[in-house]
């Protein structure tokens, strides 16, 4: 999942949240291992990152020739810094995610798995409706698809920003995860993935309250159970 609204890999030990002085802080419930760094890994890489999101958010390509020489370094650096161009725009396209993302988790007021759900449904619809996004996307479409449905930094950020969420709601006892939280969150990515860009890969646009109602089962199966059972 992923967002760019300018208004809106290395193993990891652990899966960790940042907080607000960026300091890394272990969230409780997050399971060790299994998903792969997906930020910068340096300042100078950081550095890079930084001046592709100010070109992304304005809706203009990203050619490494240019952006090197604003960075004033040669091609040959800019590409020990960041690897290559798919790199660079999957860690943009990962910094745009948890922007949205955090935007969204500020107007949610719900709790539990009604909260969560609620954030994820803000959270698709302002990634949909991204100018940035859709201006990446007519201009290339197939590498979009290639960076979003791969676990690369676009996938894996938005798993840790979802595992973060379930892991505050279960230390607060609001919620009980019946799988590893992690798991949990890679299954919920990978469907709201397969509902948001259907269209992009030549199927009908979805209606994402569908995939939203899958959400609520995979997040409690027993109280989507009852509701079934009290509506049939």
């Amino acid at each position: 999942m992923n967002d760019a609204s300018p208004t809106r890999s290395r193993r990891t030990a652990t899966a960790r949240p940042t907080s607000a002085r960026g300091k890394a802080a272990k969230a409780p419930g997050l399971s060790e291992g299994g998903l792969e760094d997906d930020r910068p890994r340096n300042a100078a890489e950081a550095e890079v990152v930084k001046a592709a999101v100010r070109r992304y958010t304005r809706g203009e390509a990203i050619d490494m020739s240019d952006l090197a020489i604003e960075i004033g370094v040669g091609r040959a650096t800019l590409y020990r810094r960041v690897g290559n161009r798919d790199r660079l725009l999957g860690l943009v396209l990962a910094d745009r995610t948890e922007y949205s993302f955090r935007r969204a988790q500020r107007d949610i007021r719900e709790t539990g798995v009604p909260g969560i759900v609620a954030l994820l449904n803000r959270f698709m619809t302002d990634v949909l409706d991204a100018e940035p996004l859709k201006i990446f996307v007519q201009r290339e479409p197939l590498l979009f698809i290639r960076l979003a449905t791969s676990m690369g930094p676009i996938e894996t950020r938005s798993a840790r920003l979802l595992g973060e969420v379930m892991a505050t709601e279960q230390a607060a006892g609001r919620f009980t995860p019946w799988l590893p939280i992690p798991v949990l969150a890679e299954a919920i990515v990978r469907l709201g993935d397969a509902f948001m860009y259907a269209h992009l890969l030549g199927g009908p646009r979805r209606d994402l309250r569908t995939s939203l109602d899958v959400t609520s089962l995979l997040l409690d199966p027993a109280a989507a159970r009852e509701a079934a059972a009290r509506a049939g």
